[in-house]
């Protein structure tokens, strides 16, 4: 259990790296072109909650990629500011009526509500951009407490 609540390539290869790694694989399942692109990090580490909750949003977003969006690119964009982190999964698939998504119970819903509250948990915000035949965005943002941040 304790492996599937913070991947050992988070500890192993830090974010940027597990996240690229992620990706490569991702593409060679799916046939999916999927390209990371990281601002700001250098050789710094986020705090380990932020690294797991990026990690797994991406996870969650690009399976629903796969399984809703019949999308030919996916672009992962991880930042780092000063106070913050954010992480946007873009997608150039159908899209969805984004307006009511993470109102909706429906259990087609249940991972983008599930991601919702992982990064709520994590202090963060998460929302959709989508609409019907102009792809989806993902976009987070996590606080960064300082005291809280990993080696640098």
């Amino acid at each position: 259990m304790a492996l599937e609540l913070r991947p050992t390539a988070l500890d192993d290869l830090g974010l940027p790296e597990a996240l690229a790694q992620y990706a490569d694989e991702w593409t060679r399942r799916s046939a999916v072109a999927a390209e990371l692109r990281v601002n700001g990090l250098g050789e710094g580490r986020l705090p380990p909650l932020v690294e797991t909750t990026i990690y797994r949003a991406v996870q969650e977003a690009m399976t629903n990629v796969l399984k809703h969006a019949e999308a030919t690119r996916v672009v992962v964009t991880l930042n780092r500011l000063r106070d913050s982190a954010s992480i946007i999964i873009e997608d150039d698939g159908k899209g969805f009526d984004g307006e009511g998504a993470m109102e909706s119970n429906s259990r087609a819903r249940l991972g983008l509500l599930g991601m919702k509250e992982r990064v709520a948990f994590a202090g963060g915000t998460l929302a959709i951009e989508s609409s019907p035949g102009a792809g989806t965005s993902v976009l987070i943002r996590i606080p960064i407490q300082s005291s809280e941040e990993g080696p640098r």
